[in-house]
């Protein structure tokens, strides 16, 4: 996310309790990949999603989160059925913390 948060940056996200969260930059929990430290993963990524609306229900197309990096060895993570259970937003950036070391 180094486009937005630089490298080694102190950041304040709030906690996600529902609502859209197409364009904005998130805080992912992934439980599939497992740090020995957490027993899970995070990534910060921005979350992008396609939707269709029928009535008063919807349902996801296609959901990428993508890496905002000026490095290219980060890549997209598509999110579907088989991973998605695994995946869990926990967080909105809200802004970098300055002076703060």
């Amino acid at each position: 996310m180094n486009k937005i948060i630089p490298n080694g940056s102190i950041c304040l996200f709030k906690k996600y309790t529902g609502g859209s969260r197409n364009g904005k930059i998130v805080l992912v929990e992934n439980m599939d990949i497992q740090d020995p430290d957490f027993n899970s993963a995070f990534t910060i990524k921005t979350y992008s999603s396609e939707k269709i609306i029928s009535g008063n229900s919807w349902e996801h197309t296609s959901i990428i989160l993508r890496p905002n990096s000026f490095d290219d060895s980060f890549k997209n993570i598509v999110i579907n059925e088989e991973n998605g259970k695994e995946m869990k937003v926990v967080g909105v950036f809200i802004k970098v913390l300055e002076g703060i070391e």
